[in-house]
């Protein structure tokens, strides 16, 4: 009988002896990190217990890998699992601010006269606020009036048009392509008629009142309505232009915006105080900070100022007067404010222990006073903005089975890692949550890093680190951790990064041939492990899968098999993981289906501590 093929792996049996059963190790095949996805990670400071006082210098481009903590390993090794899902680092990046309150300090339906109102109607002007102060800002028309118009076309967004097409404004016709087809109301010759119309359909509100502002600001027939202050001007011109047949339109606008107080939304935006901030964050040694503030309350005698205070303590740390920055963007948005493109801002700042983690608050003020204390103009406060940026990368975290260490590279950028002159990486085992060793390296050159990330030491953010394989770093899963610390042995003050972990678990294998000839049994093929590590003992254990027990098993020496090195490199032992086996079998297993088993162990007799690759049942013919 001869039978070749490519045997896979099978881990849903078991080897039982006479004695005792034998263990099965399944399969696994670890989905590391992908190096072309980056997977941005936040740090946390001291996200574990990593006390440690034993450390190693790693030392740039070595050729021998440098050793787990032996102390440590015997620690783990005596530790069982206690966590499968082992916690990581997310990012932790934000350079961008808005102004506390967008909308000059009030809240949707806050402003408003809410007497009567169920929660659903509150709600529904709270989804509609900011669209609605925004058709102001893009187009000029008048909160106030899309606001009634929203309620009272829309029936407090319960009617059918907008529920089942998100149309607020009973707009017609069809956007980007979608309409729907209701019933609706017309006035005829002071006749009102029902007729089925198509009106515009939309994914949400927000779209539907932001396409109102268009609507009315491409039609050249509302032009005389945009930027127009006054709601009882702009609900007049609105019906003049036909907006609407219900010759009552106006009035019923009216009523409403006057129940519930509407022109509050108006007061919102009637003056300018507004901006943004665009940037805030470290460039090399400097606090960048780029924004812009428009403002009515501006006269060309003021000081323009920026104030960074602490923003969970409020004190200041830092003002000083700026020069205008003009934005064109702005100015055009603005056009009528006392300040805008001329309101901008960019200004750099020594980065120092001052404002290193801090949350930093912007505060844009225009005064009279050269001090910059308040007299005259405004005062914009920025939501704070972090400086305590932490993310990093994992590039390779490798097996080189041909070296017998792994490969670790990656990088760590942090404004908290200010004055924390070194550089650790820390092997952990997150399955037992424990520490295996830690190691200083030297800070690589990471010019990529600096231009993707404005962020403290992105520019020398790199690391790498040759570890020689243990079997601690096998099965569990192990963890990398960059820190950056004030103190020789790592601890002290420090910022950490956690990397997902990966398990070194792969196990593969593949039978080249299986024959019997007579009672000649001669099977040959190889099977590389990472488990395999401090296994010295390879047995091939022949499996009746009919009966489902062991009948034989006998140690095989590891040959070499530089074919499986080329394809797998990054698996232990591949370069040692051949089998050849000749063996006699005994006549009763004649029609039988037989199972190999290739096994490393670290006993004589093929139990203790092992690892097992399952090939597929062959049907043998014994003659």
């Amino acid at each position: 009988m001869f039978f070749q093929a490519d045997a896979q792996a099978d881990s849903t049996q078991t080897t039982t002896s006479a004695d005792q059963q034998v263990a099965l190790t399944t399969n696994v095949n670890t989905t590391s990190q992908n190096a072309n996805y980056q997977n941005l990670n936040q740090s946390t400071d001291n996200q574990q217990d990593t006390t440690q006082a034993n450390t190693q210098t790693a030392v740039a481009g070595a050729n021998d890998g440098v050793n787990l903590n032996d102390q440590d390993v015997q620690q783990a090794n005596s530790k069982p699992v206690v966590d499968t899902n082992p916690s990581f680092s997310t990012n932790q990046y934000n350079v961008t601010a808005t102004p506390v309150s967008s909308s000059n300090g009030t809240n949707g339906a806050a402003s408003l006269n809410t007497s009567g109102l169920s929660s659903w109607d509150i709600n529904f002007l709270n989804s509609i606020h900011e669209g609605a102060l925004n058709g102001w800002r893009q187009y000029g028309v008048l909160p106030s009036v899309t606001a009634a118009q929203a309620i009272l076309e829309s029936g407090w967004g319960q009617s059918g048009l907008a529920t089942q097409g998100h149309n607020l404004f009973g707009i017609k016709g069809s956007y980007n392509g979608h309409s729907i087809t209701m019933p609706t109301r017309e006035v005829y010759g002071g006749r009102s008629v029902y007729i089925n119309d198509a009106f515009r359909a939309y994914a949400n509100n927000n779209e539907s009142v932001q396409d109102h502002g268009r609507f009315l600001a491409v039609n050249s027939r509302y032009h005389n309505l945009l930027w127009q202050t006054d709601y009882r001007t702009v609900t007049h011109l609105i019906q003049a232009d036909g907006y609407a047949t219900d010759p009552y339109y106006a009035s019923s606008l009216n009523a409403v915006i006057e129940r519930y107080g509407l022109t509050a939304w108006d007061r919102e935006v009637a003056e300018i105080n507004t901006g943004n901030i665009d940037n805030l964050s470290v460039i090399g040694n400097q606090i960048n900070i780029r924004g812009w503030h428009a403002s009515d309350s501006y006269n060309g005698k003021m000081h323009h100022f920026i104030i960074l205070l602490d923003g969970n303590t409020g004190k200041e740390l830092y003002r000083t007067e700026v020069p205008g920055d003009y934005r064109q963007d702005v100015q055009n948005v603005y056009p009528n404010a006392d300040i805008s493109g001329w309101g901008g801002f960019n200004l750099n700042i020594p980065y120092s222990s001052t404002f290193a983690g801090k949350n930093i608050q912007v505060v844009s003020r225009y005064t009279y006073n050269t001090n910059g204390e308040i007299n005259g103009g405004k005062d914009l406060f920025f939501n704070p903005v972090s400086l305590n940026a932490n993310t990093g990368y994992l590039d390779n975290m490798s097996l080189d089975a041909k070296t017998g260490t792994i490969n670790i590279s990656g990088w760590q950028a942090a404004d908290a890692s200010l004055n924390k002159g070194y550089h650790f990486i820390i092997i952990y085992d997150g399955s037992k949550q424990v520490e295996l060793g830690r190691f200083l390296v030297e800070s690589g050159s990471r010019d990529d890093v600096a231009k993707a990330y404005n962020i403290y030491g992105a520019n020398k953010s790199g690391f790498s680190l040759k570890l020689n394989f243990n079997p601690a770093l096998a099965g569990d899963q192990i963890q990398v951790i960059s820190r950056y610390s004030d103190s020789q042995n790592g601890e002290g003050n420090y910022v950490d990064y956690w990397f997902a972990p990966k398990t070194f678990s792969e196990n593969r294998g593949n039978m080249d041939y299986f024959a019997v000839k007579g009672n000649q049994l001669r099977v040959t093929g190889w099977h590389a492990a990472d488990q395999s590590i401090a296994k010295p003992y390879h047995f091939i254990i022949i499996y009746d899968a009919t009966t489902h027990r062991e009948v034989k098993r006998q140690m095989v020496e590891s040959l070499s098999r530089n074919d499986v090195q080329k394809v797998f490199p990054n698996v232990y032992n591949d370069a040692q993981s051949g089998f050849d086996l000749t063996t006699t079998l005994d006549p009763s297993l004649n029609g039988h289906e037989i199972r190999i088993i290739s096994r490393y162990s670290d006993a004589k007799n093929g139990e203790g501590n092992k690892v097992d690759y399952w090939f597929n049942p062959v049907k043998v013919t014994i003659r």
